[in-house]
């Protein structure tokens, strides 16, 4: 079975989601998983001094370019440099419309961020962000999961978690879990254990 997956948004939230989800492909599920992104994420403003196992002081781009490494050893993914516009559709058949074109997918990960959510088709889901110090900062509403809409998830700060890098992972990695668990049917999580892939 394969599954395509749109994720808007490339820095840390959204390429965590994809190596999740690439870390889970096995002889029964695969993933085509196109990002979206304009290059523009916060995290390439960032210095990181408290994520565990980042080396200290690690320049926001080293963890662009190591995550991306890192998926790269399980699939491929197709990276656009665009602005998504509109999102339409339903679970099974979305068509994420961007400036580069018209990309099609079964799910889609909004990891956006908070500076602003002007995405077409989903209507109004932008809120004040309440767990950031800085004034105009904004979250998607979503229920348990990170759930927008069916199909549809949230991922990083935009899903109202706490500014630091470590929280949107962590969302990110949640948002991942869900969409496995909708593709099984049932609570489904990626564990690993010595020499599990060897």
């Amino acid at each position: 079975m394969k599954k395509r997956i749109v994720i808007v948004g490339g820095s840390v939230a959204g390429l965590n989601t994809a190596l999740i989800l690439a870390s889970a492909i096995n002889k029964d599920l695969d993933f085509a998983i196109t990002i979206i992104d304009e290059g523009k994420g916060d995290i390439l403003k960032a210095e990181v001094y408290n994520v565990p196992f980042f080396p200290k002081s690690i320049k926001g781009e080293q963890i662009i370019t190591h995550t991306k490494k890192q998926i790269e050893e399980f699939t491929k993914i197709n990276y656009i440099d665009a602005k998504a516009t509109e999102i339409l559709g339903n679970k099974g058949a979305f068509c994420v419309k961007t400036t580069q074109g018209n990309f099609e997918g079964d799910y889609v990960v909004l990891a956006t961020g908070a500076n602003e959510f002007d995405i077409q088709g989903l209507g109004s889901i932008s809120q004040p962000h309440t767990l950031m110090p800085k004034p105009g900062k904004i979250k998607l509403k979503h229920a348990d999961r990170n759930l927008i809409k069916e199909g549809i998830y949230v991922a990083g700060i935009a899903s109202g978690v706490t500014s630091m890098v470590s929280c949107a992972l962590g969302s990110a990695a949640e948002s991942a879990c869900a969409i496995l668990s909708d593709i099984k049917g049932s609570i489904s999580v990626i564990h690993d254990f010595k020499d599990s892939r060897a």
